[in-house]
């Protein structure tokens, strides 16, 4: 399941304040000036070599003199990165006057500037582009010189593995997960995604990384705070994909991140598809973009995972087929909206979906499939998601959408009565 991240991507230009004149009023004590911005990009900038060079003594020195839980803090965090294989770690202030300052710092006292920060990273052998994520921070004039004052004046801002708890890092053949296990917990992840990266490729091709980066954490909590959302839409879903739609850089490796508890009650067989599944999507992550429909989507990497499984479609869709038993017989292509983490009949749509790309394949073959995938990007969503489909459809298979869905219809009762 694919999830856009929030995330703005790292080669924005033009952020970073400073003497061209767009600093503003800071939320703090006077106004800040082009001077300060510089000074406290200078901070991060050694809070950059700091992490990079896991030197927790460059770290401190940041850190507003006294402040010693913020210290003791910050300590720990970079203790929980010392697995991580960094090949880059930047910093760029984005603004000032960003969020309003508690009103026991507002009087009196060492003046503060309430910042957004962007934080842009590369892991190595895996980011060929950088990923990025927000953070809110306040920094403090004192003597003449600015420190990191507070990193909790605000909440909110991205989370990242490394916020919450030490992170273990197992390399594979064309894999890394990091986690927040012990290694022996985290290996079984890497040999899943060692499998499921040629296994994407022979369909898909060798256009992407042939990578992946899979996160592991502790709890469903833990999950919902790396994606920012609420752990109650995705209590069904294993596992989910984040990154930009119809990214420029078609290299760039996506993250995988796991939903414990439901990985949990998956047996191995169940384990091997989900990789493979999100693994599609992080090699389509190209050309897939806001116009795709859904069910061409988790469709298309349903298929992928379900690939020389030798399941029979009753076997791969055992829901749906009990609905068509039941006289439940679906009569149109599901809509985005069927695929929320929450919609009651989540797994008859997924095996809907399996059914679209199915249908294209058992007609047209294989590579149809991709072909009609790729096309449905190249429309560039002209007419709306419905046309873009429909062109897509008679340019690769020669049928168009309301032919396509009564053939889908037909093949899916074909195959379950």
């Amino acid at each position: 399941m694919p999830i856009a991240r929030r995330r703005l991507l790292a080669a924005g230009a033009g952020l970073l304040l400073g003497a061209a004149g767009c600093a503003v009023g800071g939320s703090g004590h006077g106004a800040d000036t082009a001077a300060d911005t510089a000074a406290v990009q200078a901070v991060l900038d050694r809070r950059a070599a700091a992490v990079l060079h896991r030197d927790r003594a460059a770290l401190r020195a940041t850190v507003l003199p006294g402040e010693t839980g913020l210290s003791a803090r910050q300590a720990a965090w970079l203790g929980n990165l010392a697995r991580l294989p960094l090949a880059s770690w930047e910093y760029r202030l984005l603004s000032t006057n960003a969020y309003p300052l508690p009103a026991e710092l507002t009087g009196g006292g060492a003046r503060r500037l309430a910042t957004s920060v962007q934080l842009a990273y590369r892991l190595a052998g895996f980011d060929s582009e950088p990923v990025t994520a927000t953070e809110y921070l306040t920094f403090a004039d004192s003597g003449g010189d600015w420190y990191l004052a507070s990193d909790t004046d605000r909440p909110g801002g991205d989370t990242e593995l490394w916020d919450l708890g030490p992170v273990t890092a197992v390399t594979g053949r064309y894999s890394l997960v990091l986690g927040l296990g012990t290694r022996a917990a985290l290996e079984p992840f890497g040999q899943l995604a060692d499998r499921a990266v040629p296994a994407v490729s022979a369909v898909w091709g060798d256009g992407w990384g042939q990578r992946t980066v899979l996160l592991v954490p502790s709890t469903t909590d833990q999950f919902a705070a790396l994606l920012g959302t609420d752990p109650a839409g995705f209590g069904s879903i294993a596992a989910v994909t984040s990154g930009e739609l119809g990214a420029a850089e078609a290299r760039r490796t996506e993250r995988i991140t796991v939903n414990p508890p439901v990985w949990a009650e998956l047996s191995g067989f169940g384990r091997q598809v989900v990789t493979t599944h999100e693994t599609t999507h992080v090699a389509t992550r190209a050309v897939t973009d806001s116009w795709t429909p859904r069910w061409l989507a988790e469709g298309a990497a349903n298929w992928t995972g379900y690939l020389n499984s030798g399941r029979t479609p009753a076997q791969i869709c055992p829901e749906l087929a009990a609905d068509v038993a039941a006289g439940r017989i679906p009569d149109r292509l599901p809509a985005d909206s069927a695929f929320d983490g929450s919609a009651p009949d989540l797994a008859q749509t997924y095996e809907q979906a399996w059914f679209g790309c199915r249908s294209i394949v058992l007609r047209h073959g294989q590579a149809a499939l991709v072909a009609f995938y790729r096309a449905v990007a190249a429309t560039g969503g002209a007419g709306g998601q419905r046309a873009a489909v429909d062109t897509a459809l008679r340019r690769t298979t020669g049928t168009g959408l309301t032919a396509f869905t009564a053939q889908w219809r037909a093949d899916l009762l074909a195959a379950l009565r």
